[in-house]
């Protein structure tokens, strides 16, 4: 749900994907269709499951075919159809001009390689400079990501280092050529709280320092309070909402938005329980034929169950699919209770 005022770095439209070319199977992901500007911030929120890390994945060109074949839709970055390239036009692109910081730094980063040589990997592979070279500015890099004692870090094994610096070690490798655009999926997950807060600072900074556009990929509110300019809600695969953070922090219309915002733990004195949506995110086979949402949905009617929503706009860039909407008109106010 793009904003037409805006000249995207990406912007994808009608995106579907699914993991089999059988007939009759529902799409994994289903018409997304979002942009993101110069310098901003766009944030996909969801449950584990929704299709927010298959996304990004299918964005950066890092998922097999077979199994995964593209139903439809275009992603243009910077006027190029990703979708269209070939691998080596897409390896000159990934790492260079377009960047991924992943979730778990671990599992990504090679551990029989130090991490000074990974960047330098990276620098090497895209400004075509000396060994010599790339390693200073790997260690430039250290500095930048604000990483202490960066001579002595440069030359160690991921191993050896702990959880919050290996994360902003994924950081300087995926800055570490000035990219256009960075997707970030759940870059603090399992960091604790003073080390996340960090991480988020420091990409802030570093983003309004270059300019860089970013993606970033999360299931906590909290985080998209903090960094986002505009906000997609994405469930079973569908953005079902689309706005600015203020559109969905002040006026939240899809119930799926509406029962994430209830279960945010409150500042100062607790009143009740926390709301709960129930049931899960259902399987790819399972797909419901209307809103994918309708099940777990307390305000489904038998419209939501035979046929899939329609975007509505709200105002201004705000968009929701949801039959009900906008909320204010059809239903009372929707508390948490709704979900409990």
């Amino acid at each position: 749900m793009p904003d037409a005022d805006r000249r995207p770095v990406l912007e994808v439209r009608g995106f579907s994907l699914k993991f089999s070319r059988a007939a009759g199977v529902p799409n994994l992901v289903h018409d997304v269709s979002f942009s993101v500007g110069t310098g901003e911030t766009l944030c996909i929120v969801g449950e584990s499951g929704c299709g927010k890390s298959v996304t990004s994945l299918a964005l950066m060109g890092l998922l097999a075919s077979p199994p995964a074949h593209r139903v439809g839709g275009t992603a243009h970055f910077e006027g190029r159809d990703l979708f269209s390239l070939s691998e080596r036009e897409l390896a000159d692109i990934r790492g260079n001009r377009l960047s991924m910081i992943f979730q778990e730094p671990m599992t990504s980063l090679n551990p029989a390689f130090t991490v000074g040589e990974q960047i330098g990997e990276s620098i090497r592979r895209h400004r075509h400079v000396e060994r010599g070279q790339a390693r200073e500015q790997a260690l430039e890099m250290l500095r930048l990501v604000r990483i202490p004692a960066p001579e002595t870090r440069l030359d160690a094994f991921p191993h050896q280092l702990s959880g919050g610096m290996r994360q902003r070690v994924m950081i300087a490798m995926a800055l570490a050529n000035r990219p256009r655009l960075l997707i970030a999926d759940e870059p603090t997950t399992a960091l604790d709280v003073t080390i996340q807060a960090q991480v988020l600072s420091l990409v802030k900074n570093l983003q309004a320092e270059t300019g860089t556009a970013m993606v970033l990929i999360t299931h906590d509110l909290g985080v998209v309070a903090e960094v986002a300019d505009h906000v997609a809600v994405m469930y079973a695969g569908c953005i079902v909402e689309y706005g600015t953070v203020a559109d969905l922090f002040d006026d939240p219309q899809h119930p799926y938005t509406i029962g994430l915002m209830g279960a945010i733990p409150s500042v100062g004195k607790r009143e009740g329980a926390l709301a709960t949506i129930r049931g899960s995110v259902p399987s790819p086979e399972l797909m419901p034929h209307g809103c994918r949402f309708a099940p777990r949905c307390p305000f489904a009617e038998q419209r939501c169950i035979d046929a899939a929503p329609p975007d509505k706009v709200i105002a201004g860039v705000h968009r929701v699919a949801c039959w009900l909407a906008p909320v204010e008109q059809v239903a009372a106010p929707l508390s948490r209770k709704e979900f409990a």
